[in-house]
């Protein structure tokens, strides 16, 4: 069985979304029937998946608690001892292919021309460095090596269609494979979950219950959430809202500032949920919050929604309006004003609520948000990348 090298530069957190990429990743190449060696940093934890992924530490430093993915001395460093580290791994093992993920590309790029083995570079949507990061030998260095990697690989992968746009800026468009994310909740609640849910969190049975899964950063738009519920509470006062995700220190501030602002008793914060619990609680809401602000790529969390059919108020920005419309949500101002009047207007509305319920997985269909259709997707770049090699 061939068997491939994929590189994660990020530890593994199941609260994260851009984790669930790696274990879709992972998912799609066990079906394809590859073996895979997963070399990743090793403050994460390991991705539930098949016996056929073998989990191998990225080289650490004794002095470095956490691998740096910014561009830097000592990243420069590890990356050269993870150079050597492939080296040896390939003395042991052929691989098929080398696939690198985000800040990892160049690592991989420059690992397949050194064994001759395809390469797959697959740029990830993390935010913007801040531009003092970008300043400086370094920085430049691994910009250029990152210009080259992509004009090298035989394929890069990307989320959407701002990778065909950049790889055309490069003159290698015809490389650009686009496989779009998928949702990361894939369990159905069954009914003994969905009650243990209501118990949890309607603590009256004629409670709408108003769900917004997100990290406590400006850029999630968090605080575009919290802003609106005063005017929310003020016309529907028996409204129950619960906010996922975040640890201790993070909740602590929320609580003191909705306590400030009088609301606390109407916010629950369970923290981070297995996403079995998520499934139920997104199953049992009445409504769920995408308050998310920047960013151009559908957020997982999303996707999730849609999977979940339960109706959706969204603030109208590119990352929302990526996968979301009037046709499946109801798309209100980026202001705690227009998401009020969002959640008023949809919660007043059983007919509109209804109505949105069977659009959401009408819309990941369309979309070729599936789990098949991510698995064909990545076949179709394998096999392109595989048989360019071979070209060559």
């Amino acid at each position: 069985m061939s068997r491939i090298l994929f590189i994660s530069p990020k530890p593994y957190s199941p609260w994260e979304g851009a984790c669930h990429r790696t274990r879709h990743i992972l998912e799609a190449q066990i079906a394809l029937g590859y073996d895979v060696d997963l070399l990743t940093p090793t403050e994460g934890q390991t991705p539930t998946v098949a016996d056929s992924v073998t989990t191998i530490p990225l080289p650490r430093l004794p002095f470095c608690r956490r691998t740096p993915t910014l561009p830097s001395l000592l990243r420069l460093t590890l990356d050269l001892l993870a150079l050597l580290k492939i080296l040896w791994l390939a003395g042991n093992t052929r691989y098929a292919l080398i696939h690198g993920q985000g800040n990892s590309g160049v690592l991989a790029w420059a690992a397949a021309r050194l064994l001759r083995t395809p390469c797959i570079v697959e740029l990830r949507n993390d935010p913007a460095p801040d531009p003092a990061h970008r300043r400086g030998l370094i920085p430049a260095l691994y910009r250029r090596l990152e210009h080259k990697a992509l004009r090298q690989a035989d394929a890069v992968i990307g989320h959407d269609a701002a990778t065909v746009a950049r790889l055309t800026d490069l003159g290698c468009h015809s490389r650009a494979c686009v496989i779009a994310d998928i949702p990361a909740v894939t369990e159905v609640a069954d009914a003994p979950a969905r009650n243990l849910a209501k118990a949890r969190y309607r603590t009256l049975t004629d409670q709408d219950l108003v769900t917004c899964v997100a990290s406590y950063t400006r850029f999630q738009g968090l605080d575009l959430f919290f802003n609106a519920l005063p005017r929310l509470l003020a016309t529907l006062p028996h409204t129950r809202c619960v906010v996922v995700g975040g640890g201790p220190e993070e909740i602590a501030q929320m609580r003191e500032a909705l306590d400030r602002a009088g609301i606390h008793e109407a916010v629950t914060f369970p923290g981070r949920l297995s996403t079995s619990e998520l499934a139920a609680l997104l199953a049992i809401s009445d409504v769920l919050v995408s308050s998310r602000r920047a960013g151009a790529t559908a957020p997982i969390k999303v996707l999730d929604y849609l999977l979940s059919g339960t109706p959706i108020v969204a603030v109208d920005t590119p990352a929302n309006r990526a996968i979301l419309s009037p046709e499946n949500a109801v798309i209100t101002p980026a202001t705690p004003e227009g998401l009020a009047d969002g959640l008023i207007r949809l919660l007043r509305s059983p007919g509109l609520r209804t109505e949105l319920r069977l659009k959401g997985r009408e819309t990941l269909r369309r979309e070729n948000r599936t789990p098949e259709a991510f698995h064909a997707a990545l076949a179709r770049c394998y096999t392109y990348a595989l048989s360019r090699s071979e070209a060559e």
